[in-house]
């Protein structure tokens, strides 16, 4: 049996309040969730699902919301990892009890941001999504529409040109 676009978006529909449910109890919370299915209704135009019946249909849809809950979960995790290496365990006190620091951390943000700036766009682009949205090299060649080894290589130019930029400093 083929599906059309409308009828994915009927099972879509018809199953969303269930597949609402299952990110919010993945995610723990119903503001992500509900985008995250906002996320997977944009998606249903670009993705293809088994076309082999409805059940199948509602089972890729399921496994569409499980793999955007790991991504999200992901991402969270990584955010999280790169705030503690870069805050650590200080208390907003610690910090405030060394004003050395902060005018340091605060020059060395300067000094990434005109480096940052500097960079041409795609550089830019590519850096934020590998290292902000964690995104692997061919998931954002994909989404560039760019080569793997072009990704490999602006992401090495991008930190580079970040490092030194720090080192200078």
């Amino acid at each position: 049996m083929a599906f059309s676009d409308h009828d994915i978006y009927r099972i879509f529909l018809n199953a969303r309040p269930q597949i609402q449910r299952f990110l919010q109890q993945r995610i723990r919370c119903e503001d992500t969730a509900a985008d995250l299915i906002q996320d997977i209704f944009l998606r249903l135009t670009l993705l293809k699902p088994p076309m082999a019946s409805e059940i199948e249909v509602r089972a890729w849809l399921f496994k569409v919301a499980s793999n955007l809950s790991l991504d999200h979960l992901r991402t969270q995790k990584r955010r999280g990892e790169l705030l503690n290496q870069y805050l650590g365990d200080e208390t907003e006190i610690d910090a405030a009890a060394a004003p050395e620091r902060t005018a340091e951390a605060q020059a060395q943000l300067q000094q990434i941001q005109m480096a940052l700036a500097d960079l041409p766009d795609q550089c830019a682009e590519i850096l934020y999504l590998s290292r902000i949205e964690c995104l692997s090299h061919a998931e954002i060649a994909n989404q560039l529409k760019i080569s793997n080894s072009w990704v490999e290589k602006q992401l090495a130019k991008a930190l580079l040109h970040c490092r030194q930029a720090v080192d200078s400093q």
